[in-house]
């Protein structure tokens, strides 16, 4: 079971773009960073994108999309680990907004399907 865990981001618009740059490129350093208790690499993937959509009803300018094996896992990376804690003290202090949220990877059969 992969689960996915979105970010969505918008900086404040007094952060300059070196400083923005700069952050989005550590956080996709996160996978080879991040060690579970037993010191193990445990973040399955990751990737981003920049907000490209002409009719966009948000602020938000950059996704990530981080891939774990468990929700165990995601609640270590959200909860615990000290990598991700250092790096998200050093970045929500400049966002506007943040939208974070989980999805568990599905064929969307009918069992999946939440009406």
């Amino acid at each position: 079971m992969t689960i996915l865990h979105l970010v969505l981001l918008e900086f404040k618009q007094d952060v300059a773009a070196v400083t923005q740059q700069g952050l989005l490129q550590e956080f996709l350093t996160l996978p080879q960073k991040c060690r579970d208790r037993s010191q193990n690499l445990y973040i399955k993937g990751i990737r981003a994108g920049s907000e490209c959509s002409p009719t966009a009803k948000s602020n938000f300018t950059h996704l990530f999309i981080i891939e774990f094996e468990s929700l165990e896992q995601r609640e270590y990376y959200k909860s615990v680990d000290p990598v991700h804690a250092d790096f998200a003290s050093r970045i929500l202090p400049l966002l506007s907004n943040v939208t974070i949220t989980a999805f568990q990877e599905s064929d969307l059969c009918s069992d999946d399907i939440r009406l």
